[in-house]
């Protein structure tokens, strides 16, 4: 005969027999549960149908009673009187049944990153078949896999365990979370002369983001530190949910030969072209920088004068080699650029 320990479907089972049990009873009892290993031979008095032996197993005894764990392992012993707790040390032994469970570390992540999933079945699992909705892979065998989403969203995710007999499967809608990326911009930007002053970088958006880039601190560009040439201007943001986007823009940095007209402006360097020996005359009193670079951006001069109630300052190339240079003129927030020649 037979009794259920439990309630439930997935409780264990406590199978006694006695020498009344024919072999219809037994075989129908196996068929019925997937017991597929006998308990005692008919050396103890049972029928047919359970006399082949477990290797190393012998009937120990009048009744015997087999506990059937809910993943068809077997326990048997004798017990008498068959009270439930003769049969505590066996249950404990017995493996928890088949429930497909799984965790995922984290479950939000941004557009075009990955999460790495965690099986926590319980039983004897011996294959894993998962199935990612919008995922990449869309489908696995791997015990713990790991899945990339390129798609915002809610996502289901799937996982069916088997135990080589028997399955059990699990779904969690809406679990996968991808933050879409935020929409990030850069304005192309204007050219900056190769002595213009440090100035904050501007065009990016959403606003709150930073730039990066050779000549770039603080989200300021340095014409000077960048050098002439074409440098790559990177602005980036990261949103609420900690996804991280960028833009990128070039931006020039030119000599600015001829820009403007100096003397226009209240600024005469003379004689133009000279020996090395030129005179820079201001229309009015007040604090210059003055810094000369070659035709190639090197520079060659560099000097801060303060404001003289003449307003002529005296530059001296004379050491320097004949040829085109570029004088930056930077006073009362203003910088200036003019060509400069030096003949021998």
């Amino acid at each position: 005969m037979y009794v259920a320990y439990g309630s439930g479907e997935e409780d264990l089972l406590m199978w006694g027999l006695s020498p009344q049990d024919n072999n219809a009873q037994i075989n129908n009892y196996k068929a019925q549960y997937g017991v597929t290993n006998p308990c005692a031979g008919t050396e103890g008095g049972g029928p047919e149908a359970i006399d082949v032996v477990i290797a190393g197993q012998n009937f120990l005894g009048y009744p015997t009673y087999c506990i059937v764990c809910p993943d068809k392992t077997m326990y048997f012993d004798v017990c008498w009187p068959p009270t439930a707790s003769c049969f505590d040390p066996y249950i404990e032994s017995c493996a928890p049944p088949l429930a497909a469970q799984f965790a995922a570390m984290p479950s939000s992540v941004c557009q075009g990153s990955t999460i790495s999933y965690v099986d926590q079945s319980a039983g004897n699992v011996t294959e894993w078949n998962w199935t990612f909705e919008a995922g990449d892979p869309a489908t696995s065998t791997e015990q713990n896999p790991v899945v990339m989403y390129d798609q915002p969203g809610d996502w289901d995710v799937t996982l069916e365990v088997s135990d080589g007999s028997s399955t059990n499967s699990i779904t969690k809608e809406d679990y996968a979370t991808i933050f879409e990326l935020p929409n990030v911009t850069l304005q192309p930007q204007d050219t900056a002369c190769l002595n213009r002053p440090p100035y904050e970088l501007t065009g990016g958006s959403p606003e709150g983001g930073s730039y990066s880039g050779t000549g770039v601190g603080n989200n300021f560009f340095d014409p000077s530190i960048a050098g002439l040439g074409t440098h790559v201007i990177t602005y980036t943001y990261e949103d609420e949910n900690g996804c991280v986007n960028s833009a990128e823009q070039e931006l020039a940095v030119d000599i600015c030969a001829g820009i403007g007209n100096p003397e226009d402006d209240g600024i005469i360097i003379y004689p133009n072209p000279s020996n090395g020996k030129f005179l820079l005359k201001l229309d009015r009193a007040a604090p210059v920088n003055v810094s000369i670079y070659s035709i190639t951006g090197n520079k060659v001069y560099e000097n801060e004068f303060a404001g003289s109630s003449d307003r002529s300052y005296s530059i001296d190339l004379n050491h320097q080699s004949v040829g085109m240079y570029i004088i930056n003129v930077y006073f009362d927030g203003e910088y200036f650029v003019e060509k400069i020649r030096i003949i021998k």
